[in-house]
């Protein structure tokens, strides 16, 4: 039994006879009675019986009609569901991203699920090495990560935008209070909270090297593994950190809030990245879209 003999049985069934299935399926008849032939000899039954008007199907011809019937949806269903993952209106979206995107992300996300509802989400923070590394694997389908200058590195990237670097306090660490910004020489013997030293996306080198060129070495009490603890330190009272601005503005009601230095015009640009694939499925291709139309 083959899908040629089951579309010429269904044509049969549904016209009532041989020639008009020959009609409707623009072919001669010969051919469907030998496949409708074919198909009784291997199955070991009869299917039709003829009638004055044409044919009428057996017991188990209306069996197998049932049977047929159901296949022949599940197939439509199927390349409709083909063509909408290729469309990106189906499928799946796996982004992984850093905790300094996560405004970033939500926001992407909720505009893409708005236009897209029936794609399935997939959503994992981590370091960035890990994300990368999953990338390659071909776990996530794209990143958003960090760059310190508009030049991405690797793989394919784009920019979305700039985000200033800012000093990260709370009022009892604060400066400067009751000043806009901070100039650099309030830094000295301020106790800093840093992400350490071999951090990917380096957003304390500019920092630290504007305070030497000062002529104060910075203060570091606290070299913290990640983002999320650093501002935990901050807001316990540690010492002023320095992150992009957009970290802060992502908790809302946080004693903590971000300065300017007077001396120093640092900057983060949020990049997505993905790899080089020309099979990309439709729903990733979509998302990229988006973002690069989007304005952040």
């Amino acid at each position: 039994m083959n899908f040629k003999q089951l579309e010429y049985f269904a044509a049969v069934a549904e016209a009532g006879s041989i020639s008009g299935a020959a009609r409707e399926l623009h072919v001669a008849q010969p051919p469907i009675s030998r496949q409708l032939a074919l198909l009784e000899g291997e199955l070991g039954v009869t299917l039709f019986v003829r009638t004055n008007k044409g044919v009428a199907l057996t017991e188990a011809g209306r069996l197998l009609h049932q049977h047929s019937r159901q296949m022949f949806q599940s197939l439509r269903s199927m390349a409709d569901s083909v063509r909408d993952v290729d469309a990106g209106t189906q499928g799946q979206l796996k982004l992984g991203i850093i905790y300094s995107d996560v405004q970033i992300a939500t926001s992407l996300l909720k505009e893409y699920h708005r236009t897209f509802p029936q794609v399935e989400l997939y959503v994992r923070m981590g370091a960035p090495g890990d994300l990368l590394e999953d990338l390659g694997r071909g776990e996530l389908h794209v990143l958003l990560l960090r760059s310190q200058s508009e030049r991405s590195w690797g793989m394919k990237a784009r920019i979305l935008g700039e985000d200033p670097l800012e000093l990260v306090m709370c009022p009892e660490t604060d400066p400067s209070p009751g000043q806009e910004a901070v100039p650099i020489q309030a830094l000295r013997d301020v106790p800093m909270c840093l992400l350490r030293s071999d951090d990917l996306w380096g957003y304390s080198r500019d920092l630290l090297e504007e305070c030497r060129r000062a002529g104060f070495a910075p203060n570091v009490v606290c070299h913290c593994y990640d983002t999320p603890m650093e501002l935990q330190m901050v807001q316990a009272g540690f010492g002023v950190g320095f992150l992009p601005k957009s970290i802060v503005e992502a908790h809302p009601g946080s004693p903590v809030y971000t300065k300017p230095v007077l001396e120093l015009a640092a900057r983060s640009y949020p990049i997505l990245v993905w790899e080089d694939d020309p099979y990309q499925s439709g729903c990733v291709k979509r998302f990229l879209e988006m973002a690069e139309q989007k304005n952040l």
